[in-house]
Order: C-alpha cells, then structure tokens, then sequence
C-alpha cells in the first residue's frame, strides 16, 4: 500500500548541546536509524529540515525513496516544518514520526495500519498509546492536512486533535513514547538492549 511518512527535522537540538541527529546510534546515527525504520513500512519518507539543512539533505539524497524539504521558518518550531511537510504528502493516509525516536520498529507502524484497516468507526487520526501517554507515529488521514495548514504556525498538533475524530491504541510499547532530547535520554537509549 501508498503510505508516505513526515519527519520534521529542522530544530536546533539546543536542549542536547549537539546537533542529535548525526550523533552515533547503533551502526549508524540517530536520523538514520529514524528514517530506515519508517522505510520499512512506507513508500516514501518526507524529511523538513531547518538548521543545518544543506548537511541534512546531502546526507539523504542518494535514496530514491526520500524527499527533503527546507522549513524556512523552522525558528517557529515544529509545528511550522509539519506545515511545511503536509504539502508533499500524496497517500490517503500518512505518518508523522520523530526524527530523533530511532526504535520505531515497523512492527510499530504495520500495528497502527491494521487498527485502521480492523475498526469499523471512522477516525482520522490514529495514535500509539504508552502507559496512558502519546506517542508516534501518528497516522493521519490526508483530509487532516486541511486543519494543519489553516492552524497558525506557533499552533500544536494537539489543536489539530481537537477537530478530528481520534483512535487512541495501548500499545505499552516504551520505544513509541521514547525520544532523545537530552544527554541523559541519549546515553539511556543507547544503553538499552530492545
């Protein structure tokens, strides 16, 4: 099936003191790890890029199924380079995933696909649930792209919540809730065997 994958990755990392997304991860770095993981189950992979964008898309531009976009206003945060992104989805449904959570089994993205496919409600958004907290990816019908693009971009993902139908799924999947945003979180990571 079509499915693409947004990943922003336009933001500082000022909260690691590093840029995060070339740090080391396992064999290869974290928005590599990232980005491997959603082209198990997706067709495409949407990568917006901010800070260091030139390095970023040079890094990923040899790979057929993985298009960059550059967020030139990646200063207004994320919710900006996922207004950025939606614009190049072409799938009936698509993700949202982090570039900096690199244990996203596809097993993770196969698990929300077959929610949709197995509910008989209509939702628009379907959301992996850990512990009673949210996580990603998030899968998104493409009429929600709408409701992104008519936000302000200083808005949340939560304010796009707020008009759509919603399927929250327990998964209790801790690498769905997991990200990387500090040197503590980095070094926990990289030391737990999943």
């Amino acid at each position: 099936m079509n499915i693409d994958c947004l990943i922003p990755a336009a933001g500082f990392s000022s909260r690691m003191g590093a840029w995060k997304l070339l740090l080391q991860y396992k064999n290869s770095t974290i928005i590599a790890s990232s980005i491997a993981n959603a082209l198990n189950a997706c067709n495409r992979v949407i990568i917006v890029t901010g800070y260091r964008a030139a390095e970023l898309t040079k890094l990923v531009q040899k790979h057929s199924g993985i298009l960059t976009i550059k967020n030139e206003n990646f200063r207004n945060g994320m919710f900006s380079s996922i207004q950025t992104g939606v614009r190049l989805i072409e799938s009936e449904w698509f993700f949202i995933t982090m570039g900096d959570m690199p244990d996203i089994s596809k097993d993770i993205y196969i698990n929300l696909l077959m929610a949709r496919d197995n509910n008989p409600e209509d939702f628009d958004i379907i959301r992996p649930m850990y512990q009673g907290k949210r996580g990603h990816p998030v899968l998104l019908k493409k009429t929600t792209i709408q409701t992104i693009i008519s936000e302000p971009n200083s808005s949340e993902m939560k304010n796009v919540f707020a008009h759509h139908r919603v399927l929250d799924i327990e998964m209790n999947i801790l690498q769905t809730f997991r990200d990387i945003d500090t040197p503590e979180d980095y070094e926990r990571t990289i030391n737990t065997k999943i």
